[in-house]
């Protein structure tokens, strides 16, 4: 039996997330972020003057910032399940026997190192956040302690885009010249990387082996329109379960489970009445003969 007053929330309720667009991150308190993934540096293997000339060009980039940067680095376990697929493709498409237990050899290392200790693959992040106060949709009343903040609903998202690049670009574009300058290779996480990095952060174990989706594919049009001649009709593809789904790809009307009504029966065709036609005589006959002489 189901309450009345049942409690319905969703996942979405406790984050802070509001939508991920053009490679932007919006947050519900009408901020924006851009996510930086920047490489790694060996630091322990280069030399005494390579390493002083590294911290001397980091400390020029804490200097050069006037705006708060976030670095985050996520820690996990190496998924090396494809690596160890291609080095079986290997071991069967070999000819050469010598080479094909070469390769099985060092599968079976590869995959009794994993299997003994964790082997963890380290990334780096840059974010650049900006508030919304920073963007111009607040204003500095708003900030005082003890008042509430507006909702992200209050405010038009394109809007909050438009602002969010303008304000953010300008300061990417700083941060990977500097990272430049140290010798590290910086860019700008696409929509999708970003959906990925939040969704193994939030689910670390049900994510190995798998692969999240092109975001492009999450929303369809439910309801799509056909014109066959000067009328329109509206397919519905999943709601309607006797609905063609080829309809609107062909230009057919989609049947719907209706009940048959009654019809008249068909009437037989009659046979067609043949049209003999009537020869014209080409000559004028000026004195015709009677076809039936009298006794």
């Amino acid at each position: 039996m189901v309450q009345a007053n049942s409690i319905h929330s969703t996942t979405q309720e406790f984050l802070d997330i509001y939508d991920i667009v053009s490679d932007i991150l919006i947050l519900k308190d009408g901020s924006a972020s851009l996510i930086l993934g920047v490489d790694a540096v060996n630091f322990g293997l280069l030399a005494e003057a390579e390493q002083d000339a590294i911290i001397y060009s980091y400390a020029g980039l804490l200097n050069s910032l006037n705006y708060p940067v976030q670095i985050l680095i996520v820690s996990k376990t190496k998924d090396v399940s494809n690596y160890l697929k291609s080095l079986e493709d290997q071991e069967n498409n070999s000819l050469n026997e010598n080479k094909k237990k070469q390769v099985r050899e060092y599968r079976q290392f590869v995959s009794e190192l994993i299997r003994e200790r964790n082997v963890l693959d380290k990334k780096f992040y840059a974010v650049v956040p900006a508030s919304a106060l920073e963007l111009g949709l607040l204003s500095a009343q708003s900030v005082i302690p003890g008042v509430k903040p507006k909702a992200i609903g209050n405010f038009d998202k394109s809007v909050v885009l438009d602002k969010a690049i303008t304000n953010l670009y300008p300061k990417r574009d700083h941060l990977i010249a500097q990272f430049a300058r140290i010798g590290l290779y910086a860019r700008q996480l696409s929509t999708q990387e970003i959906v990925q990095l939040f969704y193994v952060s939030y689910n670390p174990e049900a994510t190995e082996g798998q692969e999240i989706t092109d975001s492009n594919s999450y929303a369809t049009a439910l309801v799509k329109t056909v014109q066959k001649g000067a009328q329109m009709v509206n397919a519905t593809t999943p709601n309607n379960p006797g609905a063609d789904t080829t309809a609107a790809n062909t230009g057919t009307v989609a049947p719907t489970n209706t009940a048959p009504t009654a019809t008249t029966p068909p009437v037989a065709p009659t046979a067609p009445t043949p049209i003999i036609p009537t020869p014209v005589p080409t000559t004028p006959v000026s004195n015709p003969v009677p076809s039936a002489v009298p006794a």
